[in-house]
């Protein structure tokens, strides 16, 4: 793929790399000073975890976390309706809900990580932009935003739409 068609995440606009570490900078720096506010009324304790948890929070939220990621290519080759394609990024709210509903390693479900992915991160583009994130794609059918419910269910519709077919054949 032409790389400098599709350019890496953070070589964008300045204007686009700044918005992608406004919610980690805004977590860290909002949870560090609420720190050092618990700090000055003598209470360390509830400062200290305070700061740890604004850090552990601002890198989740990040470009740093690389999290599960299988290239766009890849995933497509093994596209079926049993299948589900999980395009999500790094401080998207919605991601990390699927994400934190979705744990296990599970062999049906791949995750796309579109700031790795040039390819995903046109697929994104000419889907809806980094507002329809999750981005879920059963067979052909696409879901935007998608819930963990909706996948739940697209995925249940792809194996009944899979086993008709097995039964047709």
């Amino acid at each position: 793929m032409d790389e400098s068609r599709n350019p890496a995440p953070l070589d964008g606009p300045p204007v686009r790399r700044a918005r992608l570490w406004l919610r980690p900078a805004l977590l860290t720096i909002g949870g560090i000073a609420a720190a050092l506010l618990l700090v000055a009324i003598d209470q360390v304790l509830a400062g200290v975890l305070l700061a740890a948890l604004a850090l552990l929070m601002g890198f989740w939220t990040s470009p740093l976390r690389r999290g599960r990621h299988v290239p766009l290519a890849t995933a497509l080759e093994m596209r079926s309706d049993e299948r589900a394609i999980i395009l999500w990024a790094p401080g998207d709210p919605l991601s990390a809900r699927l994400q934190t509903a979705i744990r296990s390693g599970r062999p049906d479900v791949s995750w796309v990580n579109v700031l790795q992915d040039p390819m995903a991160q046109e697929f994104l583009r000419t889907s809806g932009g980094r507002g329809a994130l999750p981005l879920v794609i059963v067979g052909s059918h696409v879901l935007r935003r998608a819930t963990v419910g909706q996948l739940l269910d697209a995925m249940a519709d792809g194996a009944e739409r899979a086993a008709a077919q097995s039964e047709s054949a």
